[in-house]
């Protein structure tokens, strides 16, 4: 990430609520790497628990696409109506820069963006 490439990352998990830490666990790993202050990466690590629990199915997918300048995590699939969830996407809207809604293989997925910190100025 520091030399401008892009990484990816894609979790496939069973949807089951005792594997819901790993996506966290991944996502504080890249945070690190991403130098997100703690109260970023604890927003994003909510903000996609909250999408977990939409999940449908039995396996869940998250999907984390790490730029020079940009975070975007996708989870997915949902359940049909989750992309209209207003409470859903309120809830998560206000933890992240961005949220997107899109259908994949008929199926309804949300990505999450984090805008990079700025770089402490010099004095």
């Amino acid at each position: 990430m520091l030399d401008g490439s892009i990484d990816t990352i894609t979790l496939t998990l069973p949807a089951d609520d005792r594997f819901r830490a790993v996506p966290t666990l991944v996502l504080g790993g890249i945070g690190t790497r991403f130098d997100l202050p703690y109260e970023r990466m604890d927003d994003l690590q909510l903000a996609i628990l909250s999408l977990l629990e939409a999940v449908e199915g039995e396996e869940a997918t998250v999907s984390v696409v790490a730029g020079e300048g940009s975070l975007a995590v996708s989870v997915g699939p949902l359940r049909p109506g989750s992309s209209s969830d207003r409470g859903l996407k309120r809830v998560v809207s206000r933890l992240v820069d961005g949220v997107d809604s899109a259908t994949r293989d008929g199926a309804e997925w949300m990505t999450v963006r984090l805008a990079k910190p700025d770089e402490p100025q010099a004095p």
